[in-house]
Order: C-alpha cells, then sequence, then structure tokens
C-alpha cells in the first residue's frame, strides 16, 4: 500500500506523526511531550480498562479475519480469536481479570462476529491491521510523514444492485456508552488517504449486556469528497509546522488545563502537571511512571 519509513531519503528533516500522536498533540502539547517524546506510561494495574478493551478488540479481530481470509470456517476463526485474546490478557502489560472481566469483551466479540457472519463471509479480506506510511507534505527542509496501521482493509464485489468498493478501510471500535459518530476524525480521514479511499466503515461492538444485537454491532459508513481530504490535509500541515515546531524548537510544551478530565477520566499525567517546580514534576516522572517502548507498526503483523 505505502512504504516504510526506513525507505525515505534522509536528505531533509523528517517528521514522523500517527493519527493518535496528532490527536495527543492537539489535546495537549505537554501530555504529547510526556507520552510520546519521553514515552513515560503508567503502570498496567493504573491504566484505563477501556484502552486494555479497545486493545483485545483489535488483537482479537486481526485474528479473525485473518483466519477469515484463508478459508478457516466461522468455529475455527472463534477459537482462534478468543484463544488470541485471552493470551494477550494474560500477559503482565494487561489490566484485565481475566476470571472477572474478560467475559463481556469476548462475548460481544464472539457475538458480533456470529451478527456479521454472512456479509464478513462475502468480503474480500485484503490485509487485517496493515501498516502504512505515506509522505502528506514535503519542500527544501522538511518531510512530513504519516503513519498508522488500518485494523482491517477489504474489497467488496456487490452483487446485483448493490456498489463494489475497493480498498475499504474499517476501523474498530468498542464502546459502552452510544454517542455519536461523526466525520471529522483524524484517524478516519488518515485512513481513506492512506488506502485511496474515499469511503470507511466504522465496526462498532457494544459491550452492554441488555441491548438488541441490531442496536450495539453496528457498521456505519462514512463517505469523504477531495474538498474534505484537502481541508483535513491542510489542518495537520499547519499544526505541526505552526505549533509542533515551535515546540521543539524552543522546548516549550504547554499544558492545557481544558483537557486535564478530557473523555471523562483525569489525565494520566496530572499528578505531575499538579506539582509546583520542575523538580517536583521530574521525581513525579521518574517514580510515578514506567518508561514505554515506541509505538511499532510493524509489531506482531506476521
Amino acid at each position: 500500500m505505502t512504504k516504510p519509513i526506513e525507505t525515505f531519503k534522509t536528505d531533509k528533516l523528517n517528521i514522523v506523526f500517527s493519527a493518535s500522536s496528532f490527536d495527543l498533540f492537539e489535546l495537549c502539547e505537554c501530555r504529547f511531550n510526556y507520552g510520546h517524546n519521553m514515552r513515560k506510561s503508567e503502570p498496567p494495574d493504573k491504566r484505563s480498562k477501556a484502552l486494555d478493551y479497545g486493545a483485545l478488540c483489535h488483537k482479537g479481530l486481526e485474528v479473525y479475519f485473518n483466519s477469515l481470509s484463508i478459508g478457516d470456517k466461522f468455529a475455527d476463526r472463534m477459537h482462534k480469536t478468543l484463544m488470541k485474546i485471552r493470551e494477550v490478557a494474560s500477559s503482565e502489560e494487561s489490566n484485565i481479570n481475566i476470571s472477572e472481566e474478560l467475559t463481556p469483551l469476548t462475548s460481544a466479540i464472539e457475538q458480533s462476529c456470529d451478527f456479521w457472519r454472512s456479509e464478513d463471509e462475502q468480503l474480500e479480506v485484503l490485509a487485517a491491521e496493515a501498516p502504512f506510511d505515506y509522505i502528506l507534505y514535503e519542500d527544501d527542509f522538511i518531510r512530513i510523514i504519516i503513519s498508522g496501521k488500518i485494523d482491517l482493509l477489504v474489497n467488496v464485489h456487490g452483487i446485483g444492485n448493490n456498489a463494489s468498493y475497493i480498498n475499504l478501510p474499517f476501523d474498530h471500535k468498542t464502546f459502552s456508552r452510544t454517542f455519536p459518530t461523526i466525520r471529522l476524525n483524524n484517524q478516519f480521514m488518515n485512513y481513506c488517504v492512506a488506502t485511496g479511499s474515499n469511503y470507511l466503515i466504522v465496526n462498532k461492538i457494544g459491550l452492554q449486556k441488555t441491548l438488541d444485537a441490531d442496536k450495539k454491532f453496528l457498521r456505519i459508513p462514512l463517505s469523504y469528497d477531495p474538498v474534505m481530504f484537502e481541508q483535513w490535509k491542510d489542518n495537520v500541515i499547519k499544526v505541526i509546522i505552526d505549533k509542533y515546531l515551535t515546540c521543539v524548537k524552543t522546548g516549550n510544551w504547554h499544558m492545557n488545563f481544558m483537557s486535564c478530565q478530557a473523555f471523562g477520566r483525569l489525565c494520566e499525567f496530572h499528578p505531575v502537571c499538579d506539582s509546583s517546580g520542575q523538580e517536583a514534576k521530574d521525581y513525579k516522572l521518574a517514580s510515578l511512571y514506567m518508561d514505554k517502548a515506541a509505538w511499532d507498526k510493524y509489531e506482531d503483523n506476521d
């Protein structure tokens, strides 16, 4: 689909962002610096379980669709999927209690796969968790590279009056509360630009026990036009050139107090920012957080 970062020339400054790191930078420059630049992370037992649920869902569905692509029967696909989820949940990096907290997730994924079984068996699976890099912007001095990993990429061969789609990306989302799905999302537009698709499917998997299947297993189609893509590209380029490069040059990563409780939870670095003086901040960063490896989009991508 696109070539890896390592193949881009180093004749100028290569600035690499993913959609998630761009989201983080826009949310709070300081949080981006701690989490992305300094690679600090909460210990697993402090991490939000919602993040772990999302990661486990992606690991499981990667196995499911890879299994589908080689013609495995449904029972075999589900067995491989659930085994993978339990394997990852058992690792030291997971904050999920297998005996008490894993069942709602595995049940939801199994039900979702069964709900979409007939439709999925009509898909031509091109890749699951497919890594990509592409050049968003380039001048005489810098090159902005956008990197990522697409949850699922398929071809849809329309039957009868149904439309066909080539290189159609899917984005998997688990959710516990119902909320609207909007097009103005960095991840969604990034997937479309990377694949050359004007369309994307948001594959929503609800973890609620009381909702009917057709209310919690949703595949929401989104469509874009070239004007929206250009608006998105211009916005990303402007933020990176005007704000990110200024932060790098000055070493000042500003705190955004409005994001301290964004998305219904306290920022993981709030104890650091809520400290008086750099010495206290440095102490908390060293004592309360662990170092994490740089994100590798090729990890576990067999």
